[in-house]
């Protein structure tokens, strides 16, 4: 059994990365929705193409620099800045709020 406690050790320390990753992409996701109530109101169209291959390019990069896996990211990114649109989408088509 000491091999399982010894198991428990690096579950906990993950369990602790898992909430710290979590808590940046909310606070990404806050800072995104800013972003689109801006764009909603500056009439700045939502989806930029060059800036989404631009991010995931960077991700990329900065992935391997720490001896990860340049894919890996890009697709990671994906899903993260696929969501992002979701909720980008959102915000446009919230009609304003009547008091």
């Amino acid at each position: 059994m000491k091999t399982l406690s010894g198991l428990e050790g690096f579950r906990q320390e993950i369990d602790v990365v898992d909430s710290q990753i979590i808590e940046a992409l909310a606070k990404r996701f806050e800072i995104c929705k800013r972003v689109a109530e801006f764009k909603k109101q500056q009439g700045i169209p939502m989806m930029q193409p060059e800036r989404v291959q631009a991010v995931k390019q960077r991700r990329r990069e900065l992935a391997m620099q720490h001896g990860l896996d340049g894919a890996f990211m890009v697709e990671l990114y994906s899903l993260i800045i696929q969501e992002t649109c979701r909720m980008e989408d959102e915000i446009i088509e919230a009609q304003p709020q009547h008091h």
